[in-house]
């Protein structure tokens, strides 16, 4: 049996298993890098940039809606509209938001996300094709999940820089035993 946190891709396996594997690790990754922080950390910008963790927190809810909920499952994005509604900038933070709503809004978009996931691979596989379209083309899930995984790779990498800025955590994954509560 592999040592290797619940989270971490398995050394061998399917194409899918390492993407889905992939996806997961960088979400626990990008979690545990905005975890236990108040709200004026989760507004804390560096001087170069206007993105925050708190932000980035609403943004990935947004891409986890946008690419689970609407593109994949075909239903109707809430978290995405919510976050967009008006003219809203999904990346800026309101000042007087509970961070305990920030965490519960980004936990509760992976978890759907992730039921939906656990349905396509059991009912079609990677190859099932989504509402992503261009010029008639519909995009497969397996292309849907690629770009969310290249989403959380560059805001996974905004993230180390944001927390290390805050209060010097840094480290490449999570520790061993870190799960987040949609996890499992």
């Amino acid at each position: 049996m592999e040592n290797l946190p619940p989270w971490e891709p398995p050394m061998g396996g399917t194409e899918q298993v390492h993407l889905l594997g992939m996806l997961d690790r960088l979400r626990v990754t990008f979690r545990y890098k905005a975890d236990g922080l108040d709200i004026k950390q989760l507004m804390f910008r560096l001087p170069s940039s206007e993105l925050s963790l708190g932000g980035l927190l609403q943004h990935l809810a947004a891409v986890e809606d946008e690419k689970f909920t609407y593109f994949i499952a075909r239903e109707r994005p809430e978290v995405l509209l919510e976050l967009t509604a008006d003219g809203r900038d999904q990346f800026v933070v309101n000042p007087v938001e509970d961070p305990a709503g920030l965490y519960r809004r980004y936990d509760t978009s992976v978890a759907k996300s992730r039921r939906i996931q656990a349905e396509v691979v059991a009912t079609g596989g990677l190859d099932t094709l989504s509402a992503l379209e261009y010029e008639g083309n519909h995009a497969s899930v397996r292309r849907v999940i690629c770009d969310l995984i290249e989403e959380y790779g560059r805001h996974t990498g905004h993230a180390d820089l944001l927390r290390e800025a805050i209060d010097g955590r840094v480290g490449e994954d999570a520790p061993f035993d870190y799960l987040p509560v949609w996890y499992g």
